[in-house]
């Protein structure tokens, strides 16, 4: 048994057939993964009761979908997957009113909306711009910082645990730092962009 990779117990367990719970295939790929699964939602989560919960329930949800599983990718990759995004969705819930929020007015849901750019770009010209935005202005903690908070809709204090920050105020200076590098960087391109077409002009002229 332990001779077989992990796609191998998986292929043996559809062969099989049945509920995955208590076979021996199962069995032996949570005693591989359940480890690491578990750290991974304590680093999320940062309570080791609520780590256990979340690890039991991500090996529930993954029993219940091995049946689908195909060998397009690792099962690690495939079981990591099921653990992020289930993680990531409850804590989304439980932390819905989380008090650390940011100003609208510079950046909305996935960081790439700012004060005055719906009225001088489309969304999808936006998106882009801002994007640019954040890979010049930012540092790179800066930008995953402002990816998981907006684009994943993670508390900041989830993150701070993730990315293991020993500072005081954690992601949350970061996101202040960030926030104050793209409004400096928002008012630049705002001016930049009121003054072309009076420069469109004057050169026709």
């Amino acid at each position: 048994m332990t001779a077989l990779s992990d796609e191998e117990l998986v292929a043996k367990y559809q062969e099989h057939g049945g509920p995955p719970r208590g076979t021996p295939f199962a069995d032996e790929l949570f005693q591989r993964h359940y480890s690491r699964v578990a750290l991974w939602c304590y680093r999320v989560a940062g309570d080791r009761d609520a780590a256990t919960d979340l690890a039991q329930e991500v090996f529930t949800k993954a029993w219940s979908h091995l049946g689908h599983f195909r060998a397009d990718s690792k099962f690690s990759t495939w079981l990591y997957m099921i653990a992020r995004n289930h993680c990531f969705n409850a804590l989304r819930s439980r932390e819905r009113q989380a008090e650390e929020g940011v100003d609208s007015d510079v950046l909305d849901s996935l960081g790439v909306q700012a004060a005055g750019f719906d009225s001088a770009l489309e969304r999808s010209q936006l998106t882009g711009v801002a994007r640019e935005m954040m890979a010049k202005e930012l540092t790179p903690v800066e930008a995953q910082v402002m990816m998981l908070h907006f684009g994943e809709d993670m508390p900041l204090a989830a993150i701070s645990r993730l990315l293991k920050m020993e500072n005081a105020s954690g992601a949350k200076a970061y996101v202040v730092s960030a926030k104050r590098k793209l409004k400096v960087a928002v008012d630049r391109w705002t001016a930049r962009m009121q003054r072309s077409p009076q420069d469109g002009r004057s050169s026709h002229e």
